[in-house]
């Protein structure tokens, strides 16, 4: 029994129009005599707070800065919980043998699956399917072209160093600005993020660029 994992319920249903097999709709899968076809609901996990890397980061301090938050360590997102309980438990199922990453095929849908297969601890075979086209015909080659998910190590180790960059940078600088900020009779968080606050700043700068401007 082969256990398919796709990154949308949309794209679960499209690999098993394209599958051979009476498939069934349970709560969450699907299931045939042979495969049973799962999905996340995009990320399905997330990184625990900092204080639980570290309980001395529950307190807010420059002294504790940089966060030392790395490995990552998961947990359930509240809003995709139940999902999530699903997609774990079918992993651990008994009677499936191997495990199919059907996410898209970017780097970020290979740290999507990878690091729900990572929390739930699995050790059976792992094979990915690529699909980029949606269409029946297309995804019915894809299946026949399904190859070692080994060989996209490279695309997951990727994403997971952004994603660690992300949640380490940006609790770090938030608090190394909120701080001095709070002393100074700030009331609220200032938010630094590696990707939000570049682009605030372009925005600022076109803005006060338009507002300046003498024709």
């Amino acid at each position: 029994m082969r256990l398919f994992i796709a990154e949308k319920p949309s794209v679960a249903g499209d690999i098993v129009s394209a599958l051979e097999g009476n498939f069934t709709r349970k709560d969450g899968y699907y299931e045939s005599d042979n495969d049973v076809v799962t999905w996340c609901i995009g990320h399905i996990l997330e990184s625990v707070p900092p204080e639980d890397y570290n309980p001395a980061y529950k307190q807010w301090s420059l002294a504790t800065l940089p966060l030392k938050m790395f490995p990552l360590k998961y947990q359930k997102k509240a809003s995709t919980a139940k999902q999530a309980d699903i997609v774990i438990s079918l992993i651990k199922r008994s009677d499936i043998k191997s495990v199919v990453h059907a996410a898209d095929p970017d780097d970020e849908g290979q740290l999507l699956v990878e690091e729900v297969l990572e929390y739930a601890g699995n050790k059976k075979p792992v094979q990915r399917l690529l699909i980029n086209d949606n269409t029946l015909p297309a995804i019915k080659k894809a299946l026949l072209n399904i190859r070692d998910n080994r060989q996209f190590q490279g695309l997951y180790h990727k994403a997971l160093a952004r994603s660690a960059g992300d949640a380490i940078y940006g609790f770090s600088m938030t608090r190394a600005y909120t701080i001095p900020a709070q002393e100074k009779g700030y009331k609220g968080v200032i938010s630094v993020g590696r990707v939000q606050t570049p682009v605030l700043g372009l925005i600022v700068n076109r803005y006060r660029e338009n507002r300046d401007h003498k024709s």
